[in-house]
């Protein structure tokens, strides 16, 4: 009988990178679960299923951790929402999906769980300040990503339209894991769709500056 082949050794930066996806879903789990003052590294490396030092070699402390986890989410988010518009060609149409697109990615638990830093980190000095730069870093670039919609649609107003719909979402996720009947959060998401199409509305009868 024939040997089977050797399989491949991983390179140190493919272990790596394996080792940072396992933390990331076990973080966002521990997050999304238990909540931000329960999310330790310990916690965190335990249901990765990794040593402390192994934990402590990728991520020498919480706020490393922490911040890790809202830098990688938003890079997830950036995947599914350009996926997502990349679907609908008419600049109205895609503002009207806007909302629907929006909860969907942070109703997430890993949405809920980039809340639960953004909240969390208020009380802590050490990650506060780092996380207030890194978020206000996203937002601004959120912004760029989108700007090509709002010009399409003329309106000048169109980034706090963005603002207020991803921060609706986001305070309607945790609405959502509060609820005995999570469900009913969906006539929420509905009406600020409505009130989308009312803005389009306006902008189309000329009665928005």
């Amino acid at each position: 009988m024939s040997e089977a082949p050797a399989r491949p050794r991983r390179s140190q930066a493919e272990r790596s990178g394996q080792t940072r996806e396992r933390v990331l879903a076990a973080a966002i789990d521990c997050l999304h679960r238990r909540g931000y003052a329960a999310t330790t590294t310990l916690a965190v490396a335990e249901s990765a299923g990794l040593s402390r030092g192994a934990m402590l070699h990728q991520f020498p402390t919480r706020e490393d951790l922490l911040l890790y986890v809202v830098r990688a989410v938003y890079e997830q988010e950036l995947l599914i929402y350009a996926q997502r518009m990349a679907a609908i060609s008419d600049p109205r149409e895609r503002l009207r999906a806007l909302p629907r697109i929006v909860w969907e990615v942070l109703s997430r638990p890993a949405g809920v769980a980039v809340l639960e830093v953004l909240q969390g980190s208020r009380s802590d000095p050490a990650l506060a300040g780092q996380v207030r730069t890194l978020q206000a870093r996203i937002e601004a670039d959120s912004f760029v990503k989108t700007a090509r919609l709002g010009a399409d649609l003329g309106m000048p107003e169109f980034p706090a339209l963005v603002r207020l719909i991803v921060w609706a979402a986001r305070g309607l996720s945790i609405a959502q894991t509060l609820s005995d009947d999570p469900g009913s959060v969906e006539d929420s998401v509905t009406l600020l769709r409505d009130l989308v199409d009312l803005i389009l509305a306006d902008t189309a009868k000329g009665a928005r500056p």
